[in-house]
């Protein structure tokens, strides 16, 4: 791994030592023992016992003596004399704990462990410069974690008001197309980046350029950090051109807009892109290195890239046109190494797909067919896994399908396919430890099948036949939709009560001819002839019945059927009582949002919402009144265990609607008024009201075919007020009018 060069430049001269790990893995514990404060070009002795510790961890203390691993340093430099053997200055070597050190150069040592307990301590003596002292942990190669380690807690002091640093350096090919690490302009003080100028300079011994696409300028991706955030979100770069006219492409200007936050802050510049200064592509390995520059900015030479033969290619043999919805092709992918030792055999390579999915029948067969090739899928993930490891056994021989001393390539062929609602490129992403990043390549570009529009419609609960919206379903070109294939639509929400009763169904352009019907609240539009031109087929005026459980709000619909996906009614691979299982006709389908609005309810469409009444029952007497007017009850209210319990149907029946029923043989009452929902059941003590179950005090019982229930839930539920008069035994309800 290539330490990261970075020169940054500061305001204060005296600094804190403060470590901050950048790394994640947990394979050793590494800090500083202590903090310092600290000064430019002023020496760390040994006698500050200023102490690098690396704890290994507990797995890996017995196989920690004799690791080895290395120690870089970035603005700072370590002392040669105090980490030479035998030497008496500052008796360094007589500091470390479980650990030779050896001085390799000012920036860089070598530690070999020989501790036995997994802790190590080794000394840091060495002068800080203007930057951000740090030392680096390179544990590539070995049981120790890799990362850097600050001296500072803030940078040292300089004149300067911009700093530049380089991300992890990208791998470029030998044809010298890629881009450069991203590049962060940090502020030390608020503004300095305000109408300025950042200059990013190639070396002329280098056998890049910048893409010929800044010639004339083009846009830089850009991320704002800190008090620049949001700020701005792309910038211009442009080749550097002189006071004659002279345009120099090894130079690259990025012009930054006013921008005054009154906060410090820094940019990060993405993307910038590379490519061979010979047409041939012809590219020397090694680092590529970049100077930027700027007012107010010490000149930074930043690693920025490696051109390098190792690397992988990711490619599909031919890019397919897809339908959306409309079956599958067959692509096949490839994956190949650039240079021998590419890849590793123990780190698995995952594809995925974007905006699409793998179309494969059986999971077992498709794993039976490519188990040879260490290729399987899971279809839940929709993810196929390349198991480079995997050997193959025949006649008592195993071959590894990855060979360690030859560049290897792996392919293989997939059915790729596409959603009924999906558009534009379909992309298979492969994803691995081997790789800096995951790997795309573009598969298929796909097509709509059909383009559909709607009215929506404006409906109330409880009430039938509403009439209205609109749906108008279009080809994008002609046998769109195939013959003896249905078009299905309903609604989305299924568990609330829309009922589609009837619906006028005619072509309203092109020449495809169609049957319809409506049933158990589906629209079913079968195909009888395909179409010669594109064709529009509309659906209007919907007649629905909507139950008074429906609440308020909108509610989506679906377009369906096996006319518009090839996913729905497609065999799953299941079996049951000696059938083949099918999907729903709905799996795949064109959401039609919004489109079923149920507006608030009229006072006149509420039984007795409107009407105002007051009924006075008494106990043990079949007698009541309603609005001062006598009438007679098939039941008496009853006093049990001093709970008064009504009959339900009275209250009821004057107040709401009631209906009777049972569930699993138990009998329930269900009281609907003002668009609430009560549900109760025989025996229990749970009260239902718009779902919501509500505990009362006592249970409902039904009592020579008559439900009873406790006074109170029975007002509360219904939202009515009552009173009970201890001296009359009677009880009166109020509904009062609205």
């Amino acid at each position: 791994m290539k330490l990261r060069q970075k020169l940054a430049v500061v305001l204060a001269s005296a600094m804190v030592i403060t470590a901050v790990p950048v790394t994640t893995m947990a394979a050793s514990t590494n800090s500083f023992n202590k903090t310092l404060s600290i000064v430019a070009d002023k020496e760390i002795t040994s006698g500050q016992d200023l102490m690098l510790q690396v704890k290994y961890a507990d797995n890996d203390v017995k196989a920690a003596k004799g690791d080895v691993f290395f120690i870089n340093a970035t603005d700072f430099e370590f002392t040669e004399k105090a980490y030479n053997k035998g030497t008496t200055v500052g008796h360094t070597n007589d500091k470390h704990v479980g650990a030779e050190v050896e001085f390799l150069s000012k920036s860089q040592l070598k530690v070999t462990t020989t501790a036995t307990d997994g802790k190590v301590e080794i000394a840091i003596v060495g002068t800080p410069k203007k930057g951000n002292p740090a030392v680096t942990v390179d544990g590539e190669d070995s049981l120790v974690t890799s990362g850097k380690y600050s001296l500072t807690g803030a940078e040292v002091v300089t004149d300067k008001l911009l700093a530049a640093t380089a991300g992890d350096a990208k791998n470029i090919s030998v044809d010298g197309y890629g881009s450069i690490a991203d590049i962060t302009i940090e502020e030390k003080v608020a503004d300095s980046l305000s109408k300025k100028e950042v200059t990013i300079t190639l070396p002329n011994s280098s056998d890049l350029i910048f893409n010929s696409k800044y010639a004339k300028g083009a846009e830089v991706t850009v991320e704002g950090k800190r008090g620049l955030a949001g700020e701005v979100t792309k910038l211009t770069a442009k080749y550097y051109e002189d006071e004659k006219g002279n345009v120099d492409n090894k130079k690259l200007v990025v012009t930054f807009p006013e921008m005054k936050t009154g906060t410090r802050g820094s940019v990060v510049l993405k993307g910038i892109e590379v490519q061979s200064e010979d047409k041939k592509g012809d590219v020397g390995t090694g680092e590529v290195k970049v100077t930027v520059k700027a007012e107010k900015m010490e000149d930074t030479k930043l690693v920025v890239a490696n051109v390098t033969e190792y690397g992988v290619s990711f490619k599909v043999d031919e890019v397919e046109k897809l339908v959306s919805g409309k079956g599958s092709k067959e692509i096949e992918l490839a994956i190949k190494e650039n240079a021998v030792d590419s890849l590793d055999s123990k780190k698995d390579i995952y594809f995925t797909i974007e905006e699409g999915y793998f179309d494969v029948e059986s999971q077992a067969k498709f794993n039976e067919a490519n188990a040879e090739k260490g290729l399987s899928i899971n279809k839940d993930l929709d993810e196929i896994t390349l198991d480079l490891g995997h050997t193959n056994t025949k006649d008592g021989k195993t071959t590894p399908i990855f060979t360690a001393d030859k560049i290897n390539e792996f392919k293989f062929k997939v059915n790729v396919a596409t959603k009924a609602e999906q558009k534009g490129p379909v992309v298979v992403v492969a994803s691995s430890k081997n790789f800096e990043e995951d790997m795309k390549v573009e598969v298929a570009t796909v097509t709509p099948a059909v383009k559909v529009e709607t009215e929506a419609i404006t409906v109330k609960a409880g009430l039938k036949d509403q009439v209205g919206g609109k749906i108008v379903i279009t080809e994008t070109e002609e046998e769109s939709l195939e013959k003896n294939k249905e078009i299905r639509i309903n609604c989305a929400e299924a568990k609330y009560g829309f009922d589609v009763k009837d619906a006028k169904v005619k072509v309203t352009g092109g020449d495809i001819q169609i049957d319809s019907e409506v049933k158990n609240g589906e629209i079913i539009i079968k195909v009888t002839r395909t179409s010669d031109e594109a064709s529009t087929i509309t659906i209007s005026d919907l007649e629905i019945t909507t139950d008074r459980t429906v609440p308020e709000g909108t509610f989506d619909f679906q377009v369906g059927g096996t006319a518009i996906s090839t996913l729905n009614n497609k065999k799953t691979g299941e079996v049951k009582d000696g059938k083949d299982v099918y999907t729903s006709q709905y799996k795949d389908a064109i959401e039609l949002a919004d489109f079923v609005k149920v507006g608030t309810k009229n006072t006149e469409d509420l039984p007795n919402a409107a009407v105002a009444k007051e009924i006075v029952l008494t106990a043990g007497s079949m007698a009541y009144t309603v609005n001062g007017e006598a009438k007679t009850a098939d039941a008496a209210v009853t006093i049990k265990d001093a709970r008064t319990m009504v009959p339900v149907r009275l209250v009821a029946d004057e107040f709401g609607k009631v209906d009777f029923g049972t569930i699993n043989g138990v009998g329930t009452v269900t009281v609907f008024k003002d668009g609430n929902v009560l549900q109760f059941q025989n025996g229990s003590n749970i009260m239902n009201k718009n779902g919501i179950a509500i505990p009362m005090d006592a249970k409902c019982e039904i009592v020579n075919g008559r439900t009873f229930i406790p006074v109170k839930y029975v007002a509360d539920g219904l939202g009515i007020s009552y009173t009970w008069d201890a001296a009359t035994k009677s009880v009166t309800f109020t509904n009062y009018a609205k």
